[in-house]
């Protein structure tokens, strides 16, 4: 716990300025991953138009890799390994929004390698009960600090800083008992307290969320480790530009006619003189020593091959699909394109351990803060991620169908497993099959979706075999 008399010492002395500084390296991460990094490099005395071709070379490379991973990252569940059904902090995870908010907390660990989700007490409106509230922060606002990275759990201290009405900054200093929130005109400012809330959590209640991190508690996102090679590509493409706006056609010569010759048949200013020819034109001179040549275009292949080697060495630092990143799928198999996408499927996956550990003392804080010490002691719930792998319905069904009948895998399982389904459609499913008593529908779609047939007669007028009951679980 941080003393009153202390807490404005130890942000004017140490957390502004380690934030400040962080904060300076964050925003030129920033500005690779929101498209307004800095131009290419191109002439000193260049003119209107070589700097307009600059801003057109820049391209959103940093956010294509971004969100090449974000979007294959989504939680859809929180549950024991013997329980079907979500574990009770589930709901707080729904309350939250958090099936929209988690997209937010993994792209800012992916673009700045950190990102913070802050849980404090709460009450649901419409019923009174506890219920944290959960919010994640960015990096660039928030700075947490541990007495180990490598180890701690839980951070000693953390301060977010953030731009108020009038200009002014809003510093709030979280600690394990309480948060203060602080106002100034700037960082060094003087600050001045405004109030401050008591959440008696006994930790500071801040979950960091880690991005390629080591035994030292380092950690890099996606972007900054590439940085040269995006600034690459976009030379190479100011580069083809300017070729292609100056130097991509032949240019038509004349030599043996003086410029005031030139003049007069233009009827131009000597300053001005430029010849304009049309199709049907023909060059006539009465200088017999006058030689009419041309000077051939540059080539663009060079410059589109140089291009394309960049992005394909982007491709494999990073782990991204070279095939999306230079758009050029044609015709793939389905086999061709797992093996074209294995290694960033490898890569989402080493994300869904990291990130899915935090998700996961996220919610087991969440249920202590809310008062259930069971869930909040429960080390076995884990969160279930979406199979975002890229397959037809046909092909899933084929598969799924396969596993129940030849492995014998339960049915209800593998509805989880269907592209596209969610926890509500599955839940859906199940209380149809308790409700309508349809799960011998589901048995035979699973088998091969054969069709199902009335059971034969019985011989010699014997009573029909009385219909087995179900023994589901959920019925």
């Amino acid at each position: 716990m941080v003393d009153t008399a202390d807490a404005e010492q130890l942000l004017a002395d140490e957390l502004l300025p380690a934030w400040q500084q962080e904060r300076r390296r964050l925003d030129a991460i920033d500005a690779w991953a929101r498209w307004d990094h800095p131009e290419p490099h191109r002439p000193k005395h260049a003119t209107a138009e070589y700097r307009e071709l600059a801003r057109r070379a820049q391209a959103p490379w940093g956010d294509l890799i971004v969100g090449s991973i974000a979007q294959t990252l989504f939680v859809e569940g929180y549950r024991r390994p013997s329980d079907p059904d979500d574990a009770r902090p589930w709901r707080y995870w729904q309350a939250n929004s958090f099936d929209a908010r988690q997209i937010s907390v993994h792209r800012a660990a992916l673009t700045y390698g950190v990102a913070y989700v802050a849980v404090l007490p709460g009450v649901a409106p419409d019923s009174g009960e506890p219920l944290p509230w959960m919010r994640g922060f960015s990096p660039r606002e928030m700075l947490a600090v541990y007495e180990d990275p490598a180890v701690d759990e839980w951070p000693a201290v953390a301060v977010r800083v953030r731009k108020i009405k009038g200009g002014r900054l809003e510093v709030a200093l979280w600690d394990d008992e309480r948060v203060r929130y602080y106002t100034t005109d700037d960082v060094g400012a003087k600050l001045e307290q405004v109030r401050e809330v008591v959440h008696g959590i006994g930790e500071c209640p801040i979950v960091r969320y880690q991005n390629r991190v080591d035994l030292e508690g380092r950690v890099a996102g996606e972007i900054e480790p590439f940085l040269s090679v995006l600034g690459r590509i976009d030379q190479t493409t100011f580069d083809r530009l300017v070729v292609q706006r100056f130097a991509s056609w032949v240019v038509r010569t004349i030599a043996g006619m003086s410029v005031s010759e030139t003049a007069r048949v233009t009827g131009e200013p000597a300053e001005r003189v430029k010849m304009r020819l049309r199709a049907e034109d023909f060059l006539v001179a009465e200088d017999p020593d006058t030689k009419f040549g041309s000077l051939p275009a540059t080539s663009l292949d060079g410059f589109i091959a140089a291009h394309e080697a960049d992005v394909r060495v982007l491709a494999a630092v990073s782990q991204s699909p070279a095939h999306e990143l230079l758009g050029s799928m044609a015709n793939m198999s389905a086999e061709a394109l797992a093996a074209a996408r294995a290694s960033q499927t490898q890569k989402a996956d080493e994300r869904r351990h990291v990130f899915g550990e935090a998700h996961e003392q996220l919610l087991r804080m969440a249920a202590f803060v809310a008062g259930d010490l069971e869930a909040a002691a429960d080390f076995e719930a884990q969160v279930r991620w979406r199979d975002t792998s890229i397959r037809s319905l046909a092909q899933a069904a084929d598969a799924l169908g396969k596993l129940a009948q030849m492995l014998g895998v339960p049915v209800e399982m593998l509805w989880e497993k269907i592209p596209g389904w969610t926890d509500q459609d599955v839940e859906r499913a199940r209380t149809l099959v308790r409700e309508g008593g349809i799960e011998r529908l589901f048995d035979e779609l699973a088998r091969g979706l054969t069709p199902i047939t009335e059971p034969a007669p019985p011989p010699n007028g014997a009573a029909p075999p009385s219909e087995p009951v179900s023994t589901d679980a959920a019925g």
